[in-house]
């Protein structure tokens, strides 16, 4: 688990945490899976404003002292929870590096937004939509998220460029940015599911082409 700064948790909650430090009881950490569990599921029905730590304990089954314990703020709470469901870990072992540089970006695009999986586009979109006035949650998802991703793209896309050649910073940028901000704008103001068709378009309309004009604009 992160390290948390320091903040004023609510009296009933300092009180308990007080008596439970007292008596040495560590926190219950399978708890941790089951309270995050329980955030991904509301957010996926109600969105991010809706979210309540009430809510959180009533899915869960759990005091709000328990979630309290361990996240001092919802904000906190929702990027646990996104953080524990990133397909980012999986992609290596999933990605066939043996297909060429299209089909690899789409199977990407495709593994990272999970394709044909309502539940999770809608969390996303929960998630992104409350990011644009949300600092904190903005500035973690472009940590994680973002970064993770564009990494992503350089590891399949650097093997098919010629030797002594490399793509700079903003076009790396520009290549990583393309998908996220196709998916998220359709989910966000379509509310339309993100299907492989997309993905394979988003790749042979956008990525490839920019791609190409790079690498021959460097030649």
């Amino acid at each position: 688990m992160k390290i948390r700064k320091a903040v004023l948790l609510p009296m009933t909650v300092q009180n308990e945490h007080l008596e439970e430090s007292k008596r040495g009881r560590p926190l219950d950490l399978s708890r941790n899976e089951v309270i995050l569990s329980a955030v991904l599921e509301l957010l996926a029905e109600n969105g991010y404003d809706a979210l309540t730590i009430e809510a959180v304990a009533a899915e869960a089954k759990v005091g709000k002292a328990t979630i309290y314990r361990r996240w001092p703020s919802k904000t906190e709470l929702v990027i646990d929870a996104v953080s524990m469901m990133s397909p980012f870990g999986a992609l290596e072992e999933n990605l066939n590096t043996n297909e060429g540089l299209r089909d690899q970006l789409v199977e990407m695009l495709s593994f990272i937004f999970k394709c044909g999986d309502k539940k999770y586009q809608d969390i996303l979109t929960a998630v992104y939509s409350a990011a644009s006035t949300n600092e904190q949650l903005d500035k973690e998802l472009k940590n994680d998220f973002y970064h993770r991703h564009r990494k992503a793209v350089e590891s399949i896309v650097m093997p098919f460029i010629k030797e002594n050649y490399e793509l700079q910073a903003h076009e790396l940028d520009l290549l990583a940015d393309i998908g996220p901000a196709l998916i998220t704008y359709r989910s966000m103001l379509g509310g339309k599911p993100f299907e492989r068709a997309e993905a394979e378009h988003i790749v042979d309309l956008l990525m490839m082409p920019v791609l190409q004009k790079m690498l021959d604009e460097n030649e």
